[in-house]
């Protein structure tokens, strides 16, 4: 299964016209995958939509990509849009399942780490021991590493159903030094925000 994350970012102000639009504008732009979440940012760079979809193969995700980039209106929002983001990802080797749409949220947080040159053997080793403690405290809904060309991304996303159950679990694993995992020194730069699932999400 490959993982697509979009990001579109919104031109300023233009939220409360895109919120309304985006329950049909969404779904119609993931022709050939399967829609598993749309989210807005609360916390982090603000004016932004997150898209999550999956697609058997990079074959499908190249046909829906390639319908959005040679569209006049991508996403069915072009009047207000600024920018999108694409990156394509796939679940950690030790991940077991696929990620399936529920309630798990509201919240989501990602967790965007770059990994430098040959230091993702490191990273998978190191999250692979660290992972089953962590998710005692509160589930991982998935782990995965980009298959862009270029720097390789790690994105790892949380489900929170409060802040106070985020706060919690945070402040915990680092008190009993669950977390963070073995192989940090092969990171090179870290972003995370915190989403909420719109209404129309299947990931609630």
């Amino acid at each position: 299964m490959i993982y697509d994350l979009t990001i579109l970012g919104l031109r300023p102000n233009t939220l409360g016209a895109v919120l309304p639009k985006l329950p049909e504008a969404v779904p119609a732009s993931v022709k050939t995958g399967k829609l598993l979440g749309c989210f807005m940012c609360e916390f982090g760079v603000l004016n932004r939509i997150a898209i999550l979809s999956a697609y058997a193969d990079e074959k499908t995700l190249a046909e829906d990509r390639g319908a959005i980039s040679g569209s006049s209106n991508p996403f069915g929002i072009n009047e207000y849009l600024g920018a999108y983001d694409r990156c394509a990802y796939r679940a950690l080797p030790f991940m077991q399942g696929d990620i399936r749409p529920g309630a798990h949220g509201p919240f989501y947080e990602m967790r965007t780490y770059g990994v430098g040159a040959g230091g993702m053997p490191a990273t998978i080793d190191g999250w692979s021991k660290a992972v089953p403690a962590r998710t005692k405290l509160s589930p991982l809904l998935m782990v995965m590493s980009s298959i862009e060309p270029g720097a390789t991304r790690l994105l790892h996303i949380w489900p929170y159903k409060s802040l106070d159950d985020r706060a919690k679990a945070r402040t915990t694993a680092s008190a009993e030094k669950i977390w963070p995992p073995a192989g940090g020194e092969y990171l090179t730069s870290l972003q995370s925000e915190l989403f909420i699932a719109t209404k129309f999400s299947p990931l609630a």
